[in-house]
Parts: C-alpha cells; sequence; structure tokens
C-alpha cells in the first residue's frame, strides 16, 4: 500500500468537509501517523474519523485517531496517530458497516517458506524460472484460502526488475465485516508462527469493495509479525505441502486446537519474557491440552497427565526412564513455588533449566496438536527430532556459553590464607 515514508495531501472531518487542511503522512515503525492544524474546536484525546485525499495514495479515510503529539503557536498543530488507515483510488471508504467477501494480504514472509527461488543459468546466459506455487484449501463450504508465492516485474529503457510476492488469499461467499475479515488473517498468522515460526508486517491489505467492485486497501499495524525465526517447528513449504489443507481446516475448525495454540504462540512472539513467566505460560498450555485431548484419567493431574507421555519424555530428553517420575514431581514443585510461593526454593530448577523445561512443554503440546490436525508420521519424526535438538543439543551448547566464571569460583572454596 505504501511505496513511500512520506506523503502529501489534504484531510477534513465529515462535519465540515469544506474545511480543509495540508496534512503530512508519515509511515513510523510500520505505524501511520498524521500531522495537521486539523482539530476540533472541543477537546478531545481521540478522533472516530478523519477523510482526506493524497498524491500517489488517492481516498484515505483514517479510523480512531489518537492524539500523539499536539503544538500551539501561531497555528495549533496536532499529530494523529489511526489505528487504521482505508484507502481508496476512486472514493472515500465509509467503515461504518462496511462488509466484504474477497481480500488478499501480501506478506514477505511466504516467500522465505516456500523457498522456490529463480537462479541464473550461466553455461547457457539465461535466467531460469520455477514455476508459481498456489496452495488451495477449502476451509469450510463457505470460506476458501489460497497461498500464493509469485513474482512481480518492474521495467523500463535502463532496467528489469524481478521480485518475489507471496499472498494468501481469502474468499467468503457470506459478507464479512472487516474486523472478522482481520480475525481470519491473524488466524492465519498464528497457524504460520506455528508451523513456520517467522513473519513480517503485511505490505498490502487489499479487498474488494462491493459497492463499486474496484479494489481498495486496508492498513494497520500487525500484532503477530515477528522477523527473527523462533526455531520451535520450522517446517518450510515443501516439508508441509501434502499435509497443509488438514492443517488449515483443523486449525480454523476446531476451537480446542486454537485455544491451547495460542498459549504457545504468546511464548513465541513475547520478548523479554522472564523465564518463569514462559514456564508458567507453557505448564498452563499443557494443562489446556490434557483438559481438551488427553486421555480422560480418573482424579487427572498434571503429573499423571504428563507421566501419560513417558516414553516421549524420555525420547526428547534423554532421561533415563526410571527418573522421569522424579523429574515431573520437581516440575510440578517448582511451579507450585511461582504460583503460591508456599514451597521452600529448595530442589526447584535453576532459570536456565526452566527455559528448556518450557520448551519441552511446547514440544509436547504442539506434537499433540498436530497429531490432532492428522499430519503424517514423517512430519510427527521431524518435530520430536526437532524437539530432541533443542533440548539436548541447544541446551548442552547455551550451558557453555552462559557459564559464568565468577559464579562458578564464588560456589569454591576459598583457600584460607
Amino acid at each position: 500500500m505504501f511505496k513511500e515514508n512520506k506523503y502529501y495531501g489534504e484531510v477534513w472531518f465529515k462535519s465540515a468537509e469544506d474545511n480543509k487542511c495540508f496534512c503530512v503522512l508519515e509511515l513510523i515503525n510500520d505505524e501511520v501517523h498524521i500531522t495537521t492544524n486539523l482539530s476540533e474546536r472541543l477537546p478531545a484525546y481521540q478522533i472516530e474519523l478523519i477523510y482526506g485525499v493524497f498524491t500517489g495514495l488517492g481516498y484515505l479515510t483514517f479510523v480512531n485517531c489518537k492524539i500523539k503529539n499536539s503544538s500551539n503557536g501561531i497555528v495549533e498543530t496536532k499529530t494523529y496517530k489511526p489505528k487504521y488507515t482505508f484507502a481508496c483510488a476512486y472514493h472515500l471508504i465509509e467503515p461504518i458497516g462496511l462488509k466484504i467477501n474477497e481480500f488478499q494480504i501480501d506478506n514477505l514472509a511466504i516467500v522465505s517458506w516456500v523457498r522456490k527461488m529463480h537462479w541464473y543459468n550461466s553455461l547457457e546466459d539465461k535466467l531460469e524460472k520455477e514455476d508459481d506455487v498456489v496452495h488451495n484449501t477449502n476451509i469450510t463450504e463457505d470460506l476458501s484460502i489460497k497461498i500464493t508465492k509469485s513474482t512481480s516485474n518492474t521495467s523500463n529503457h535502463n532496467f528489469f526488475r524481478m521480485d518475489n510476492v507471496g499472498y494468501v488469499d481469502f474468499k467468503s461467499e457470506k459478507k464479512l465485516s472487516i474486523l472478522e475479515s482481520i480475525d481470519l488473517y491473524n488466524s492465519f498468522q498464528k497457524l504460520f508462527h506455528f508451523l513456520y515460526g517467522k513473519s513480517v508486517q503485511f505490505k498490502a491489505f487489499n479487498f474488494k469493495c462491493l459497492s463499486c467492485g474496484n479494489w481498495a486497501s486496508l492498513y494497520y499495524k500487525d500484532d503477530f509479525n515477528k522477523e527473527n525465526i523462533s526455531g520451535f517447528i520450522a517446517l518450510d513449504y515443501d516439508t508441509i505441502k501434502d499435509d497443509l489443507s488438514n492443517i488449515i481446516k483443523h486449525w480454523y475448525n476446531n476451537e480446542g486446537i486454537g485455544y491451547c495454540a495460542d498459549i504457545i504462540i504468546e511464548n513465541l512472539l513475547s520478548v523479554k519474557t522472564s523465564h518463569s513467566r514462559r514456564f508458567t505460560n507453557s505448564y498452563t498450555a499443557f494443562e489446556a491440552y490434557s483438559l481438551k485431548f488427553g486421555n480422560k484419567i480418573k482424579n487427572s493431574s498434571f503429573a499423571k497427565d504428563l507421566l501419560e507421555q513417558k516414553q516421549l519424555l524420555v525420547d526428547i530428553t534423554n532421561i533415563p526412564e526410571d527418573d522421569i517420575k522424579t523429574y515431573v514431581s520437581k516440575i510440578v514443585r517448582h511451579r507450585d513455588y511461582l504460583i503460591h510461593r508456599t514451597k521452600t526454593k529448595n530442589n526447584i530448577f535453576s532459570q536456565f533449566e526452566l527455559l528448556y523445561i518450557s520448551f519441552l512443554l511446547d514440544y509436547l503440546v504442539g506434537l499433540g496438536l498436530v497429531k490432532q490436525m492428522e499430519v503424517s508420521d514423517k512430519i510427527i519424526e521431524k518435530i520430536i527430532e526437532r524437539a530432541k535438538s533443542t533440548y539436548q543439543d541447544m541446551q548442552s551448547v547455551n550451558r557453555l556459553l552462559n557459564k559464568d566464571l565468577l559464579v562458578d569460583n564464588n560456589n569454591k572454596v576459598q583457600p584460607s590464607m
């Protein structure tokens, strides 16, 4: 939607269309900021709607505009930060009651997920172009999703340029509100993080206007983007493509899967979360999974539910089977210490160990969820191998990297003088 970081235009309120004011639109940290001397007569902290027309963008509607800065001088100037920005080349978009049934999001992370690259054949002096990748899934009878990796090109007399692009399209037989459409995309973003572990701010959120039949755009700061790959499951498209339709259908139609996965995704997206907080989230996710999908054991408890997966615990952690029960009891003890503070601090895990127990619980829940989504044994085996690599190999390496010489030496008995 935005090809530049700054645009110029005019803005006005609906109640005073003749009072148009000059405005500068800037894109800062993926958020829209508009600076203008347009202001309400009465004091306000947020303006519901501001309309405008901008060179290079067309007609814009700004929704839920918080006043970020205000300066008084000869002319009062305000900077507004809208939550949603609608753009259309043909007319103003009225967001209240707006309904759509077809929309497309341009997300560059899809390109790196699909991993189909063009290459230059130096022997024949020509560009070898990979075919487009298109994956269609009918989520329900009324709703479908299409994931596409393709290319776009621009050219003039001086150059020819090709860019990789990735799209996710939704098409519904029913009319959807804008918030329902955003929820559908948010669900895709969560699934994308669950499977791949990375996403970015979308470049464009385009929808078909039902009133005129032309395409218009929506922009907002996406809360589900994270450029660094989490490394949780991290399955690329080629690995998962045969199972992808099953996964998508279960993801959108089984509320229990989304309920459990949301807690794991919170861990994946969180920045600077303490290991204790991450662990309690993972503990809660496993409890939620056991409640929704676990075996209905009489007088069930976290420990009993976890011991039901004893063999998987042994495979991932390499802890001897005879020690698993003690290990599980210690996990419960640490959780009780964090939540209730009724236990002493003796016989609990270090913060470093707690992080990898959190990873372990997330993998157990993730494996359970992909089994519910009817994936192949090949996928299950890949996730188990990644879980083993994280818990055993990564933990060993990071234990060495986090070794503190001063702490280790302070624990030693000092020689007498």
